[in-house]
């Protein structure tokens, strides 16, 4: 890793973290919001521990002696990146005092904003399995990856269709009609990344 007490920190932090949400949410010191429930200075507590996590990532593979960028790690950038995106946007909350905070956005600009976050979150962490595959599977098999042209056409596949997927939570719902019609056409697209992974 690129600093150890990076490693340590972000470890920490994390527990610290969820501790908190152990003993807050019990209380209903909560959001109410599906997958991110944490009031406003645990969010900010999240954002910080993915930052740190972030520069010893970036750290980590700036210092490498591979010349070679394996696609393994390109999906844990996307990971990082994206999962910071979401949390930051769907976190923004109008603090009332130092356990209460609401939402900015309201009705159904709340809900779409919500399960884009709350659907691409755990996806965006699945893609971190995705990556340990491209890696661990030819090191554990002793065969290379099936095709390195289609680990890339699955990489941008999945990034680029599954960001705009999470709105599905919300078909036949107040959503409009005009934003459901491409949610249902990116949410099957995505059989081909799907496919793109199991080769």
């Amino acid at each position: 890793m690129f600093k150890d007490w990076l490693s340590n920190l972000h470890f920490w932090s994390w527990q610290t973290i969820i501790v908190s949400a152990a003993i807050t949410l019990p209380l209903g010191i909560t959001t109410g919001k599906e997958y991110a429930e944490l009031e406003w200075p645990q969010d900010i507590a999240v954002t910080l521990a993915w930052v740190v996590f972030g520069i010893n990532l970036m750290g980590t593979i700036i210092k490498r002696r591979e010349r070679h960028l394996y696609v393994a790690i390109w999906f844990y950038i996307a990971t990082w990146v994206t999962v910071a995106m979401l949390h930051i946007v769907n976190s923004v909350e109008l603090p009332v005092s130092l356990f209460k905070s609401y939402s900015f956005y309201a009705g159904m600009t709340d809900a779409l904003v919500q399960w884009w976050y709350g659907h691409n979150a755990v996806a965006f962490f699945l893609t971190t399995l995705l990556g340990m595959m491209y890696y661990f599977l030819p090191k554990i098999s002793g065969r290379p990856v099936f095709s390195y042209r289609l680990s890339i056409i699955h990489f941008w596949a999945l990034i680029f269709l599954y960001i705009w997927a999470g709105p599905h939570h919300l078909l036949y719902s107040s959503l409009p009609e005009w934003a459901q019609t491409p949610v249902r056409c990116f949410s099957i697209m995505l059989i081909a990344p799907g496919r793109g992974a199991a080769c």
